[in-house]
Formats: structure tokens, sequence, C-alpha cells
């Protein structure tokens, strides 16, 4: 079929095809795979590859298909997935167009993607790019093993940035490894610390970065950001204040190696207190009173929904939630995305959303539905509540302000008033700072494991970071 392109996506095009390696982080939305698409058709037409081979989270898998069959219908398409022996039959004797795997099944099986990388030309994909950003995780060893295989290294991420400047330097080193080199880590993030604007590394990001937001490709309709403050009721202010000043004086208490062994899992310790400023029912299961966010979502959801045309995207953390909300909302034709929801099954929820009038809300996890949907439809989007990851948050975003919307869309954030969601709210707007500055789009987000004992008790007790 002949696809018009939008000039940003014919730069794009133009990007990957003669650039040969390069990180496309165009913002959700834009056409990230439908650019990458493309390139390997031109390349391909040009007799200068043969296959393409797509790595990308385990949900997103059939997303490509999906796209590919709508954009590029005469190729085709296999995806290595299943049992090990499964997987390994198919990357040696598929004679597709497109291979697609996830990142979980290029560690396990690296020696068979080294072998499918050699035996033909072999244009790389790496889709979610960030997914490879921890340098010392097997993810990002595998990439760097692989991606020198291929003359045509594609990243694709919408969030490359999504908690220090580390993330980029890992796949600046996949993308093009050791060949405009930044140094080693520590040197490139010692010079952070020097210049937080990374003038230094401005001429390599250029030229292997091609970055594009929204508002510079797009006449979308405006956004508008709300926190709504939820005051805690007493028995539910009660619990959270019980817990957090248990958790200080536990602390204060604390030997040096004790506390070391405490901060290793902060991020597990201070989810009780997210939990409890959400719904005290994910700790104690036995509480039968209403948490205050979901009586403020009541009458949120009332008057949005007032007018038929409406549709609300509700995000939340806790899959124990999302079921009571889902059962609670039923009048709205509520749906819900999660990851006990099979990926085979996601996009028909999706669909139904885009599609059926009597679906007016979806109730979504952003770890598994943040990405590779399309949820125009929404024009209002709630957090129920928050969480530390910012590609979540910024992803979860662009599911509906994308190509496609036409009305204002507007997003409302539940805060419960002096608990933790007020330190997340601010970490989250601090890295995305940071991400726009490396992007040229610092102030880096403080790791939750290296706060000293009276940093966390500030945390705990006046949601403070420093």
């Amino acid at each position: 079929m002949s696809v018009q392109l939008m000039a940003h996506q014919t730069e794009g095009v133009a990007f990957l095809s003669e650039g040969r390696r390069g990180l496309l982080a165009f913002e959700q939305g834009l056409g990230k795979t439908l650019v990458a698409i493309m390139a390997f058709c031109d390349l391909r037409a040009a007799g200068r590859v043969d296959r393409m081979l797509v790595i990308c989270p385990n949900s997103l898998k059939r997303n490509w298909v999906a796209e590919l069959n709508k954009f590029a219908p005469t190729l085709t398409v296999d995806i290595a997935e299943g049992t090990p022996k499964a997987r390994r039959t198919t990357l040696s004797m598929s004679r597709c167009d497109v291979m697609i795997t996830s990142y979980e099944t290029a560690r396990s099986e690296l020696t068979a993607l080294l072998a499918f990388t050699t035996a033909q030309r072999t244009a790389l994909v790496l889709d979610e790019s960030h997914a490879a950003k921890n340098w010392k995780s097997l993810t990002s060893a595998s990439m760097r093993h692989i991606a020198p295989r291929c003359e045509y290294r594609w990243l694709l991420s919408g969030t490359p940035v999504t908690n220090t400047p580390a993330d980029l330097y890992t796949q600046i080193e996949i993308v093009a490894p050791g060949e405009r080199s930044l140094g080693s880590l520590e040197t490139f993030l010692a010079r952070i610390e020097e210049d937080p604007t990374a003038a230094f590394a401005k001429p390599i990001f250029d030229d292997l970065i091609l970055r594009k937001t929204k508002e510079e490709c797009l006449d979308l309709p405006e956004k508008t950001f709300t926190d709504v403050i939820v005051e805690l009721p007493a028995w539910q202010r009660r619990l959270y204040d019980d817990m957090r000043h248990d958790m200080a004086c536990a602390i204060k208490g604390m030997t040096g190696a004790q506390y070391s062994a405490f901060a290793s899992t902060a991020l597990a310790q201070l989810t009780r207190l997210m939990q409890l400023a959400s719904n005290p029912a994910l700790i104690f299961p036995d509480t039968g009173q209403t948490p205050g966010k979901v009586d403020v979502l009541d009458g949120l959801l009332a008057d949005i929904m007032a007018l038929d045309s409406r549709k609300v995207i509700l995000w939340s953390n806790y899959v124990a939630n999302i079921e009571r909300l889902r059962l609670r909302y039923s009048e709205y034709g509520a749906v819900a995305i999660y990851g006990g929801v099979p990926p085979t099954e996601r996009q028909n929820v999706a669909n139904a959303f885009q599609g059926d009038a009597a679906t007016r809300l979806l109730i979504a996890n952003p770890a598994a539905a943040a990405t590779g949907f399309t949820l125009t439809a929404a024009n209002y989007t709630i957090y129920e509540s928050i969480g530390w990851r910012y590609d979540h948050y910024a992803q979860s975003q662009d599911r509906n302000h994308r190509i496609g919307q036409t009305r204002p869309v507007t997003y409302l954030r539940l805060i419960a008033a002096d608990t933790i969601d007020e330190a997340i709210g601010g970490a989250l707007e601090r890295k995305s700072s940071m991400a726009k500055g490396l992007l040229s789009d610092p102030d880096v987000q403080v790791s939750l494991s290296k706060l000293t004992p009276t940093q966390m008790c500030a945390l705990i007790l006046n949601n403070e970071l420093p």
C-alpha cells in the first residue's frame, strides 16, 4: 500500500536509512514504528539489507505484527516465542522478511540471534530501547553483543532518558560502540556532574539522536494538568501516619549495617506507604471503608460522564485496585488492561474502548498499557496512583494525546495530601526536566537507595526529597 508520510516521518526515514545507526527519539504518537518499517522497505527495495530483526517489550510483539500488516502487507513476519526449542527452531529455520522477538527471549537466545544476524544482512530495531538502559544488566549486555553484527542499528524510544544521564550513555554505546566515544561510564557521569547540560556530548548526541516533539510536528489540541488534592478520611489518615512514624522510628534506631540493608529495599518499603495513600485494603484486606481517592473518583467520574460523548482512561499501579474499580464502575462499561490480561487480548480491549460507545472507561496499569496502544477516544485521563517510573508516566500520557486526537485533553492526578504522593509528583517533574535538558528539548533524580537516614526520614515524614 502507498503510505503518505508526514514531514517529520520522512526526515526520520532518511535519518535511519542514510545514517545507518541512530536513536529515533520521537515522542510517543509520532509514528516511530511506521518510520522504521518504511526505512526498512526502502533499504530492502534498494538491495541494501535482506531482513529486519525487531526486539521489543513482550507486550508490543503483536503491535508490530499489526503495524507491519497495515503498512507493509507484502512482508512476511515471524515471532520467535514459546518454548526454548520453539524459539530456536524459528530463529534457525525461518526465511521471513521480519523477525520479531522480546528482550527476554533475546537474553535467553543470544547465540541463536547472533547466528540469525550473521546469516543475512539484518537491520536491527530495538523498540523502547530504554529497556536496555542499565549498563550492568543482561539485557544491555546482550544488545551490545548483537548490535555490532548489524550494519543498520536503530533504537526507538520516546523516553530515552528515564532516570539518569547514564540511560542515554548506554543506548549510544549500543548504537555506535566505540565509534564516537563518550569515554567510560564513570568518566561520562563525572563530566555530567560538572556540566549537567552535557554540552560536551552535544555533537555526538546531535549526530546519533533525532529528537522530535509533538509540539514541533503536530497541531494537537491543548493538554491541561491538574492535581486533585485528596484529604484522607480520619481512619485512613491514622493508618498512614502510624506506618510512617513506625518506619521513621525504626530507621532512627538502626545501625549503619541495618540501614544499608533497609536502603537496598527502600522502594519496596515505601511502596507500602504508597498503597496506604491509595487504598489500605491493599495491605489490610479486611478494611471495608471507602478510601479517600475512591470517594473523590466517584464524584469526578459522575461529572465527566454526564456527557455521553466522553470517555476516560483511569491509571492505577495496583492490580487489586483495578479489579475493584472495574466492578465499582461497571455502569460506565468499564474494561481493564493489566498484567493478568493476556497480551493477545489487550488490543481487543483497546479496540472496544476506541470503537464501542458503551465502553466509556478503561482502567489500566501503566506497566501493561503505557505503550503500544492508541486511546484517542478519551480526552480525560485520571491517575488514581502514580509511581516512580518516569517512562511509564510520560508514555501513558501519550496514549490519548497523539495523532487522531481532536479534543483538548485533561489530565487529573489524585494526590493524597501530606503523603509520599507529593514527593513522587515532584520527582516526576524533575525527571522530565532532566530528560528535556539532555535531549535539547539538570536535575538528576536521587536514587532512593542512596538517601542518608536523615534524608529517608524527611521523605517518609515530610514528603521531601533532596
